[in-house]
Order: structure tokens, then sequence, then C-alpha cells
């Protein structure tokens, strides 16, 4: 009988080591994340300054997880780690346009499809009345010229007031990236925080040749500061070569030669800051008067298109439309006006700022705007007062009682014909 021998341990595991490890082409299989995350979304703008931002976008997924994200701005690349959600944006530029994407990474360096692209602008410098009018940004080059600055766009109203036969520029400037905003009524559109409005006030040295010169007077400036708006004028020197703030009223002389050939020596009056404040103020809250809709929504002089249409054509205006806006009609256009539409319209423009509940005198029980139903007008009721106050140059009696020192002949024809008709 032979003796049992057991074997060392080293030889046991020699043993597995050849029954297991004979196959010389085996090596481990590594997993290796291929998968893109999704793109980030949701991408916004806050706490805007005029010179700064902050960017907000909501987390983007991943398979194995998102760790960082790259922001472009105007197409470049201004940081590739950031690990949150947001980033602030400093040394921006006031009211300019930016825009904004955002890329998101996973641990192996996946990259996601860019956000939606974000345009933005930082917020206006506030604006406040300069010293100068050269200051104030209306226009560029020689002021004489009046030639409107880049980003000052001119506008007409159809049915004008009545200042003594000046003739006026009207301009409006909004700041970059903002538009006047339709408010359901054919009044006036909702204006942006630093729009500036103006007008300027001037006659044609020679209305039969205006290109012997013209005498500007002044210019009249309202600004929407804070959600309110300011009114400030600036008063014209002989050399025509700068205007000047002032808050005072006074009389200039002024002498032309009209379209008859005719001269015309008048006492313009320039408005203190009160008898704009006068005209301008409704249940002490200051508006503008001539840019309702209605006043606009017509073809100018200065493009073949109805003028709503064009402003929101260049960015200036949205969500109107001419088709739901009505006309004030021009009062001096009698071949597409009849009596009754003329009447009302010049009364509505020149004097219904005051006379309307909340304006300047609210003691006649009476409201000249258009808008008011002729019955509730008190036109009717007044038309003695009317016929007798518009021919008048006597101060406090007159009507208006500011804005003119003579009577305005051809309108007084009209509004005596108005108010005949209105007896029939």
């Amino acid at each position: 009988m032979k003796a049992h021998i057991q074997k060392p341990l080293w030889a046991l595991f020699l043993l597995i080591i050849v029954s297991c490890g004979g196959d010389d082409d085996y090596t481990p299989t590594e997993t290796i994340d291929t998968e893109n995350p999704t793109p980030p979304t949701n991408l916004t703008a806050t706490n805007k300054t005029e010179t700064s931002l902050q960017l907000n976008w909501d987390v983007a997924t991943d398979n194995v997880g998102v760790v960082k994200y790259a922001v472009f701005q105007n197409g470049n690349l201004i940081n590739n780690e950031v690990t949150g959600t947001s980033l602030p944006i400093q040394n921006l530029t006031a009211e300019t346009e930016y825009s904004f994407s955002v890329i998101a990474f996973d641990a192996e360096e996946n990259e996601s499809e860019s956000s939606e692209i974000l345009n933005t602008c930082t917020l206006a410098i506030t604006l406040e009345y300069k010293t100068n009018l050269s200051e104030m940004g209306v226009f560029t080059g020689s002021l004489a010229n009046m030639e409107p600055a880049e980003g000052v766009q001119l506008y007409e109203i159809n049915s004008t007031l009545f200042t003594d036969y000046a003739k006026k520029q009207r301009l409006v400037r909004l700041p970059n990236c903002e538009t006047m905003q339709y408010k359901g009524s054919d009044l006036l559109p909702e204006f942006p925080d630093n729009t500036l409005i103006s007008k300027t006030f001037y006659y044609n040295k020679n209305d039969q040749d205006p290109s012997e010169g013209k005498i500007i007077i002044e210019t009249r400036i309202l600004l929407k500061i804070n959600g309110n708006w300011q009114v400030g004028n600036y008063i014209w020197n002989e050399a025509q070569t700068e205007a000047v703030y002032t808050e005072n009223g006074s009389v200039k002389p002024i002498s032309y030669t009209n379209s008859d050939n005719e001269t015309l020596n008048i006492d313009y009056q320039i408005p203190s800051k009160q008898d704009c404040f006068t005209c301008h103020n409704n249940n002490n809250t200051t508006l503008p008067i001539g840019m309702k809709l209605r006043s606009m929504n017509f073809t100018p002089s200065y493009t073949n298109q109805n003028q709503l249409a064009y402003l929101e054509s260049i960015g200036m205006m949205e969500g109107v439309t001419s088709e739901n806006i009505s006309v004030l009609p021009d009062w001096a256009d009698d071949a597409t006006y009849d009596i009754l539409e003329r009447g009302r319209a010049y009364i509505d423009i020149n004097c219904a700022h005051c006379h309307q509940p909340g304006g300047a005198v609210t003691n006649f029980n009476i409201d000249f705007r258009l808008e008011t139903p002729f019955a509730d007008t008190g036109i009717y009721a007044n038309r003695g007062e009317i016929e007798a106050r518009v021919q008048s140059t006597t101060p406090v009696y007159m009507m208006p009682q500011l804005g003119r020192t003579i009577v305005h002949e051809e309108a007084v024809t009209m509004l005596l014909e108005y108010l005949e008709a209105i007896e029939r």
C-alpha cells in the first residue's frame, strides 16, 4: 500500500493559473460615455442696469451629469467654467443690444447643442434736461438745419394745433430695444421710460421761398422718466446756433412773409413751464397731447405708406394696425370730411386738452374730446360762447387762452359754419 503524498501549496496555485489563464488575447471591457447633454433652456436676462445684467437658465440634463456650462456673448466665448445656472455679465454699454447663448458639458467633455439665442438690451441712461439743446441728442450737425439725430424719428399729425401760424417739426426718440405699445384704444400708446418727444416751432422767413431760411423760436421737449412725463423748453438764440433751457415764459416779436405775400408781425408767446402743465396735465398727471394713434393714422409727407404701419415696420410700434384705429379728421380737408367732422376735429385738437374731465377748465360742464358723444360735450349749449371766444384776442376771455395771440381766420370761418350746422 502506497503512502499518500500531499502536494505543496505553491503547486496548487500553479495549477489554478494554468487552468484559468491560458487565453493570452483577453482584455477587460471599458465603457466610454458618448452621450451629449440636452441644450440649456429658458435663457433669460434679469437685474438689468445700464452696464450689467444677469443671465439665468434651466439646468441641462445628461445620462451621467452636467458638470459645467460655456457662455457666449455676441458669438464669442466669455466663460467656459460656469458650474451653476446663472452668470452676472459686467462692463456692458448702456442702451445696447447683446446676444447670448449657453452650451452644457458633461464630465467626458461631451457638449450639448446651443441654447436658443437671447437678444436683450441694457437699460438706457435716465434722461434729464441739459442746459443746451445741443446736449439733448435731438439734432445732428448744425442745429439750424434741424436734422434729426440717429434714432430720432420724424412724425406728423393729421389735424394740428394752431399757434399763430407757426410751423412745427415733431420728433420722437425711443430707447433701443423699446417700442410704443398699443393699449387697446386709438388714444395714446404706451411709451417706454426714456422716451423723448420734441416739437420745434419756427416760421419761414418767406413762405413763398423757404430757401431764404427759418426763424426758429423754441423746442419743447417731453421726457418720460421713471413712469412720469416731464416738460421742458429750449429757447433759440438769434444766430440759430443754440437753444437754452428755460422755465420762464416770454414774448418774441416775429415778422415774416406768408404765402399770400403779406408781411405778418406777431408777438409770439413762449410758454412758461406752468403754461405747459396747464395744457398737458390731467388729474395731476402730465401726458403728451398730439401723439394719439388716431392723429397719426394717415399717410404723412415723409413716407408713402400709412404712418402707423411705417412706425411698426421700423420697430417703433407694436400691436397696432391702421384698420383697428379711427382717424382724426383733418379739419382743413373739406373734400374728404363734412363740416360736422371737421368742427369736432378742430375743437378736439385745440380745446379738449383743457375742456375735459380732469383738465384745466372744468367749470362749464363741458367735454370737448372727440370720443365723447356730441350730446354730452356741451358744445351745443355753449355754441354762443364758442363763437365769441374763438374770434376774440382778449386775454383770459379768448379761446384757446394759450398758444395764440391772433385770430385763426380760416378756422373761424369753418367753425362758424359748424356752429350753424349743429342748429339745424
